[in-house]
């Protein structure tokens, strides 16, 4: 499949070639495109939100990056540059360059570092809790240190909202679980490149190069990121468009509140 050429179907899961592996691509909707970085939870399949900003009448692209969920593991991802420079890749290979992008949480953080060097990677984003930034006052949780129902309380605030990453489906076959539960060890591992042991990687200098109009979401009950991160970031981004803070909602609001994300996309990209 060529970058920008839909997958088959009305929505359905697909691959792409990337370096010596490949990656994981959802795309389902149709209308203007809109792409989708996901967070900690990778992309489990077509889930909530990007099911809310296809019936908002968006063609959604959702492309899963090297580790995580439907994508190979990575090979010479050993700092942050070679995220950066990854991620890059994968916009390209999914069409998404200099389109609008909804990010979360980790995705937010990569997409903030690409926007910085590369401006026209993205139009305006929508940004879930981001990382990237820190304040020894009010310090970012580590969500790694601890149990993986303890974790899975930390990224959303319905446990049942992140039930397709951490709950196996009971009518798959054995070999089929297995594979689940290897890709859940992956995305976690994934993610853990990314942020731990301290998810600080000096973005706060880089900001002031974001041109892009960014509207920020944080969750009011997000048990990692605090929610006093929202301020931190309108004040540290140049082209804020708004802010929200989302009730009833943790760490990764758009899978707590996928349809209150969708919305503010929605207008964001009008």
């Amino acid at each position: 499949m060529s970058a920008g050429t839909p997958l088959a179907g009305h929505f359905a899961p697909g691959t792409l070639p990337l370096r010596d592996g490949h990656i994981g691509v959802v795309e389902l909707g149709e209308g203007p495109t809109v792409g989708y970085l996901h967070g900690m939870l990778g992309n489990p399949g077509v889930h909530a939100v990007l099911e809310e900003l296809a019936a908002a009448g968006h063609r959604v692209v959702a492309p899963s990056l090297p580790g995580f969920t439907g994508s190979s593991e990575p090979e010479g991802l050993r700092t942050l540059h070679d995220w950066v420079v990854a991620t890059s890749e994968v916009v390209d290979l999914a069409g998404l360059a200099g389109a609008p992008l909804v990010a979360s949480s980790v995705g937010a953080m990569l997409a903030l570092e690409l926007a910085a060097i590369r401006p026209e990677a993205f139009g305006s984003m929508v940004l879930v809790a981001p990382f990237g930034l820190w304040d020894d006052g009010d310090p970012v949780a580590d969500p790694f240190g601890t149990t993986l129902s303890v974790q899975r309380a930390m990224l959303t605030e319905d446990t049942e909202a992140s039930a397709a990453f951490f709950d196996d489906p009971t009518d798959l076959p054995a070999d089929m679980v297995v594979e689940h539960g290897v890709h859940r060890y992956l995305t976690r591992t994934a993610a853990a490149q990314l942020i731990w042991p301290l998810p600080e990687w000096g973005l706060a200098e880089r900001l002031h190069r974001v041109a892009n109009p960014v509207t920020l979401v944080h969750g009011a009950k997000d048990r990692i990121i605090p929610a006093s991160y929202l301020d931190r970031w309108a004040e540290a981004l140049p082209n804020v468009a708004g802010t929200h803070l989302l009730d009833d909602a943790g760490h990764q609001a758009d899978f707590d509140q996928p349809a209150q994300v969708a919305q503010i996309a929605t207008a964001a990209f009008a």
